[in-house]
Formats: structure tokens, sequence, C-alpha cells
């Protein structure tokens, strides 16, 4: 099971909620009918998104006080569903904890150990040596190959300064 969102609080009087979703790939919302929420499977009747937000109606949630019941709870799903709706090019943080990455060159950089976010980008913390650095996630800098993940040297020099 993995975390794709967190149920925020209420939203209007029928028992719908907003929530803020823990994935960049939406495209698992488009079909998603079934969810777990503290280890119980609970129907879903509709999903959109807004703003940034999922706003969700569950099939048993009918009023305002029974969707307060779902207030600060995390939405699972089945990671298979996750990486069925996922482009090929798209990577989910679970994948990335313990990546090894290496220059286009062949010379260690690195292993990722945590993917922050402050708001504007995904930013990996990547250990070498014991000591540890912060990148910003960016297209010039991670390219994506057959193999992985490969980093541009240069690029990631100038985005260290």
């Amino acid at each position: 099971m993995i975390e794709i969102a967190q149920i925020l609080k209420p939203q209007g009087i029928k028992g719908e909620v907003k929530a803020l979703p823990l994935t960049n790939v939406l495209a698992v919302f488009n079909s998603l009918k079934v969810c777990q929420i503290d280890n119980r499977d609970v129907k879903i009747e509709k999903i959109n998104i807004r703003g940034g937000y999922l706003y969700i109606k569950f099939a048993s949630v009918n009023t305002r006080n029974d969707a307060e019941n779902y207030r600060n709870k995390i939405i699972k799903i089945d990671k298979q569903l996750v990486e069925d709706a996922k482009e090929d090019d798209e990577y989910l943080v679970d994948d990335l904890i313990g990546l090894v990455l290496y220059d286009e060159k062949g010379n260690l950089v690195g292993q990722i150990v945590d993917i922050l976010n402050y708001g504007a980008t995904d930013i990996f913390v990547i250990e070498n040596d014991g000591r540890k650095m912060e990148v910003p996630y960016i297209d010039e800098v991670f390219k994506s190959t057959d193999n992985g993940l490969v980093v541009d040297g240069e690029k990631l020099k100038e985005v260290m300064l």
C-alpha cells in the first residue's frame, strides 16, 4: 500500500472532503473506485481535481459531520495502481530513495537518501562519503536514461554554487 493523499477537512454539507495529493501521478485518481483509510476499504463515488487539491465524495459519507471523521486521515491504495498510471519518465519517491547516482562519465555522485519538497520543486538529498548535499530536481541536471537517472556533472556544479 502507498499513501496517495491526506484528507484536510470536510468540504460543503453533502459529505465531500478536501484532500492534498501526496503523489505527482494524478492520473491515478481518474479511475479510482476504492481506497483504504485506517486499514478499511472505502468506496469512492467521485473525485475532482481543482487548484491542486482533490475533492472526494465517499459512498458512505453523506453529511458534513460524517466527513469530519475523516479529517487528517491518509488515503492509501495498492502501489501497483500508481505504477500502472504513471508515465515512463515519472518516478515514485519509493523508487528513488536508495538510488545510486552517477554522472555521464560514470563517476559516483552519491546515493539519494531523502526527497524533500518545500513547494517549488523536489529537493534530492544526496549522500557521498558521509557528506550530504541538497540538490533541486531540475531536468537539465537529472537525465532519465534506460539505466535510470544520470547526473550532468557540470550542471550539478552550477546548481550547487
